[in-house]
């Protein structure tokens, strides 16, 4: 009887450790976030591109204006402002446009654009963008390409209004298209979050695999043995 119960003791104890494994890989699954301003900055950045890092994966910003009919690169700027209209006014924008935004146009006056090629690589699912500065009226839409400074083809909205204000929209198809493109539909709008999801790591699944295998095998020992000595008996 002892010998029973410390067997139920040690498969208790591996399930356990299965479930917090299956729950530890869960987490690490979770949502990354990347903030387009991570400091509450305000100011031209200096550069017309810039990495943000999260959880220790990378996505580039590049900022493009129209100059003659084609996108040539232009300065980021990091924008933070009161609350204006009801609506966020804090993200990331451009040095030399009106309000340091992304302005409606036709063709687009300007665009920034999401390089997601290192994260695609890494099987990140599941993207989503906010914009903010989204007083009522004013709008932004998606383009997706696979060519760096190419706007390409466009994906999703107008999103417009205060309701899509800082809230996150998923992104179509996403991991079609390696750039993912912002521009203002109508008004001025100011890019604020982007978020993608990551498979979980094989380092992390091996371990859950390996004790479901052993509580299994031992459950399936448990039995044979059972079995046996009901046959003996």
């Amino acid at each position: 009887m002892k010998t029973v119960s410390l067997k139920n003791t040690w498969l208790k104890a591996l399930a356990v450790g299965a479930v917090g494994c299956v729950l530890a890989a869960s987490s690490a699954s979770a949502a990354v976030i990347w903030n387009l301003n991570p400091n509450n900055l305000h100011g031209p950045i200096g550069s017309s591109s810039f990495t943000f890092t999260s959880q220790g994966a990378n996505i580039t910003a590049r900022g493009y204006t129209n100059v003659g009919g084609q996108y040539q690169a232009a300065e980021l700027f990091f924008k933070n402002r009161p609350p204006d209209g009801g609506a966020m006014e804090v993200g990331l924008g451009l040095a030399n446009s009106p309000h340091n935004e992304l302005n409606a146009g036709t063709p687009p006056p300007n665009f920034i654009q999401l390089d997601l090629r290192s994260i695609l690589s890494q099987g990140f699912t599941n993207g989503m963008i906010a914009v903010s500065s989204l007083q009522n009226g004013e709008g932004f839409q998606l383009f997706g390409s696979n060519m760096m400074g190419v706007l390409g083809t466009a994906i999703g909205g107008p999103f417009t209004g205060l309701a899509f204000d800082n809230q996150f929209v998923a992104i179509p198809s996403f991991g079609t298209f390696q750039f993912i493109s912002v521009v203002a539909a109508t008004g001025n709008v100011l890019p604020s979050r982007f978020m993608a999801t990551p498979i979980p790591e094989m380092a992390t699944l091996m371990p859950i695999i390996g004790l479901l295998v052993a509580v299994g095998a031992t459950s399936l020992l448990r039995r044979r043995r059972a079995a046996q000595n009901a046959a003996a008996v």
